[in-house]
């Protein structure tokens, strides 16, 4: 069977993920913050592919087979746990954790949209003040201040 390598975009993305430890071109090392999440989620019902591309990790990247085998690892080492006396996780706690997770990456979305926002403000001010200050233009305040 030959295994599909990623380019070298797709590891750049890859890289990106926080559900990502490592890439190489044809492994993956996944998070452990990811592991549980898919665990939870698994549990709770929903479908592996749907985990996958909801941390960004679609079937166009990953691949449905690597998605299969990982479903298969991490489900059978659960179990072995569980047999072995390991305490079931606390749907509480997992559920706090869960809200953390999407609430801190919510946090670190709305920041970068601000400083996006920031950097268009100071270059319209700029804009404004180049127009202003131009031969023949006339000095208007900034609409806000």
């Amino acid at each position: 069977m030959m295994t599909k390598e990623f380019t070298d975009s797709e590891i750049r993305y890859l890289r990106s993920l926080r559900a990502v430890d490592t890439v190489t071109p044809t492994r993956i090392v996944y998070s452990s913050e990811f592991k549980k999440r898919f665990l939870r989620e698994y549990l709770n019902g929903k479908s592996p592919s749907a985990i996958f591309r909801d941390a960004g990790l679609p079937n166009v990247i990953v691949g449905r087979k690597r998605i299969e085998r990982c479903t298969h690892r991490w489900i059978t080492v659960e179990r072995e746990e569980r047999a072995a006396g390991a305490p079931a996780p606390d749907p509480d706690s997992e559920n706090v954790d869960m809200l953390l997770d999407e609430t801190r990456k919510l946090v670190d979305d709305l920041s970068a949209a601000l400083l996006r926002v920031e950097r268009i403000i100071d270059m319209l001010k700029r804009e404004h003040d180049q127009e202003a200050n131009r031969p023949g233009g006339e000095m208007r305040p900034h609409p806000h201040e």
